[in-house]
């Protein structure tokens, strides 16, 4: 392992050295004026439907002590996951009002167990914020109705199964593509539980209407749906706003004339050091066999723009390129931690037969958004729209860093891999206790990405992502 290597640049993904962290030493939880008010509010929330429907003291004491009890469980759920729950915009809304308008959907409706729109704000909540606690809040309701209502056990474990089965298709719901499929898995469980319950009984004399718990679960899981692509519609208007806030006018480079100039080809051998070595660079002559007149390369040209429409990734990699050399004036350790992304990353994409330029490229420029702002990602994206940067490249730049997106390509996936392991393990390298030994940090990693489904849409298979963990753990253990 490269043990001299220091960075005092760390970015987002540092946060993965943090939770490795909190698994090991004992500190104090984080406290939220969320996790204090919502079992208050939700006593209220049971209370104010059973004055309304006039119903007895005990009853309604009963339903709020019980609502309170299993809040608090929820809430110190949410305490254990505060950083990752309350990451998300709009948490803190979405959870109270969710959570509060189920409880009085719950209390409010007639029939609950046959008219089940109380599930909504579980299933909303899992959609956008944490499947887990969607379930919670699930569990929590459908416990309380049975106690007030004296289900029997057979309609109380239906609900249980309906409530598993549509958290665990919480993502296939809020997306487009796939939101009609889980629908039709929900629906058809439904009917066949209601079916088998009411002992393979179709008629209305049992008094339980299929029509009527059919509809309401459709209408529950359309309502999320909607509701989900609202929060999205919401979210990217706020994004928006904070980028503007943060970027500061950007001075746009003047077009460059249409005119063919020489393609530079910089040949990159692999190597296992940090730097990257070149092993030749040639200078091709366009079909007038004329080169370009040293004049016309200035100061106000920049290299990038020269080659035309679309760098080539050849340019982009080449020492000489004038980002770079921007990058390396800036800040030696910036540049210096580019270097090593970007080899880590075009070996390890070599490696599963990805593409390796691209992953290279990538880790060279993954945080060159650094040189303009503090809000590094979206810099960077301007600077790649100014150079002309191919999509696939740009892609790289915003999904790297999960707070802003999902990888949706292999080297993009690698991209994020290396700069994780890097700034992990330079971070917990400067601590004073480093109690943690590599494959450690390299586990919790890997298995955390694996967990939240970091990777879902980038094609990466269960093969390639073993033999990535290896590479690391053999990179690292040296």
């Amino acid at each position: 392992m490269r043990a001299g290597k220091k960075s005092d640049v760390i970015d987002s993904q540092v946060s993965i050295a943090t939770i490795i962290q909190k698994e090991a030493e004992d500190r104090k939880p984080k406290n939220s004026i969320l996790i204090t008010i919502l079992p208050i509010l939700s006593m209220i929330a049971a209370i104010v439907p059973g004055i309304l429907n006039k119903t007895s003291g005990v009853e309604i004491a009963k339903a709020a002590i019980l609502i309170m009890i299993l809040t608090t469980v929820a809430t110190f759920y949410i305490r254990l996951n505060l950083d990752t729950i309350l990451e998300k915009k709009l948490a803190k809304t979405v959870i109270t009002l969710s959570y509060l308008g189920s409880i009085c959907l719950l209390l409010i409706v007639p029939e609950p167990y046959l008219y089940s729109f109380w599930m909504l704000g579980g299933l909303f909540v899992a959609m956008v914020i944490d499947n887990k606690l969607g379930l919670l809040f699930h569990f929590s309701l459908s416990f309380v109705m049975g106690i007030s209502l004296q289900l029997e056990p057979e309609i109380m474990i239906h609900i249980m199964i309906i409530g598993v089965i549509i958290n665990l298709l919480s993502g296939a719901l809020r997306s487009s593509s796939t939101v009609i499929y889980a629908m039709i898995i929900v629906l058809s469980t439904n009917v066949t539980l209601s079916f088998v319950i009411n002992n393979f009984i179709f008629d209305t004399k049992i008094n339980y209407n299929y029509l009527y718990s059919l509809f309401s679960i459709l209408a529950v899981l359309i309502t999320a749906f909607l509701l989900s692509l609202c929060y999205e519609r919401i979210n990217g208007k706020l994004n928006d706003k904070k980028v503007e806030q943060e970027t500061p006018p950007q001075e746009k480079i003047p077009a460059i004339s249409n005119t063919t100039y020489p393609t530079i080809t910089v040949d990159i051998m692999d190597s296992s050091s940090p730097e990257l070595s070149i092993q030749s660079i040639s200078t091709e002559i366009d079909e007038t066999n004329e080169l370009v007149p040293s004049s016309i390369i200035g100061e106000n040209m920049q290299l990038d723009r020269i080659i035309g429409t679309s760098s080539s990734y050849d340019v982009l990699c080449s020492p000489t390129n004038e980002l770079l050399m921007r990058l390396k004036q800036h800040s030696e350790t910036l540049y210096s931690h580019a270097l090593f992304i970007a080899d880590l990353s075009g070996r390890a994409a070599k490696l599963i037969g990805a593409q390796e330029q691209l992953a290279r490229a990538g880790g060279l420029y993954h945080e060159i958004g650094k040189l303009n702002g503090k809000n590094y990602i979206e810099e960077g994206l301007n600077i790649a729209e100014d150079y002309a940067f191919p999509k696939e490249l740009r892609a790289i730049l915003k999904e790297h860093n999960i707070k802003y997106d999902k990888p949706n390509s292999v080297e993009a996936a690698i991209v994020m891999l290396s700069d994780s392991v890097v700034s992990t393990i330079e971070y917990i390298e400067k601590t004073e206790e480093n109690k943690f030994t590599t494959n450690k940090i390299l586990d919790n990693i890997f298995q955390m990405r694996m967990d939240k489904g970091t990777f879902d849409n980038a094609n990466l298979s269960l093969k390639e992502f073993k033999l990535l963990k290896e590479f690391y753990q053999k990179e690292f253990n040296r």
